[in-house]
């Protein structure tokens, strides 16, 4: 039981700080993160708050996950909850979190942090192994189908996802929103900065081992 406990206080820990990066990189208006970039150019156009839309792009991937898998599974399933908790996390955030992205050394640290934040989260969430993000679950449920490497297919995932909020963008909005630096930054560093944090916890770890 209190192992339980702590992989669903990590898991929500890094629940949260994967919000708080999603919104950090909103707020430093440098663009979005790939897999962000939908929900972000449809908040512009649609009466929905971005959390809601975030909450209605994960349920488009899970809703793929079942078609794929042709039946409902739990594990599936229980990421429907992750979603709605994605939402309202996200929208707290997005009240709360106040960034003046005119002036640039604001924006470029909101950008930093939205990285370490991201890329941190992704780790706790995945070291705590309990209920897949609905992206990281179709990209895989992908992969696993058609025998791609992982990385291959989660490059195509994020490059569809910006050809999309570009035509989403051009036909809601009629110019060109949501993509730039931060875009690019994050599709590089993010997974970069993962690969730091797990080494770093790896070295912690075996130090800690020793006494």
């Amino acid at each position: 039981m209190r192992r339980v406990l702590l992989h669903l206080t990590i898991y929500i820990c890094g629940l949260i700080s994967v919000c708080a990066g999603i919104v950090l990189c909103k707020k430093c208006a440098m663009g979005m993160s790939p897999v962000s970039s939908i929900p972000y150019v449809l908040s512009l156009a649609l009466p929905l708050t971005f959390g809601q839309l975030t909450m209605c792009f994960h349920f488009v991937n899970i809703a793929g996950q079942m078609i794929l898998q042709k039946k409902i599974l739990i594990k599936t399933s229980l990421q429907i909850v992750l979603a709605l908790a994605f939402s309202t996390i996200i929208d707290w955030f997005d009240t709360v979190i106040r960034v003046n992205s005119d002036i640039l050394i604001f924006a470029i640290l909101s950008l930093i942090f939205s990285i370490i934040f991201t890329a941190l989260g992704m780790v706790l969430m995945v070291w705590a192994d309990l209920v897949q993000n609905p992206v990281d679950g179709f990209v895989k449920q992908v992969s696993d189908m058609t025998a791609l490497p992982l990385g291959r297919v989660k490059i195509f995932y994020d490059i569809s996802c910006v050809l999309i909020s570009f035509i989403l963008s051009f036909i809601l909005l009629r110019r060109l929103t949501g993509f730039g630096i931060a875009t690019l930054a994050s599709a590089y560093f993010v997974g970069k900065c993962v690969g730091w944090i797990r080494l770093g916890a790896e070295k912690v770890k075996t130090n800690l081992n020793r006494f």
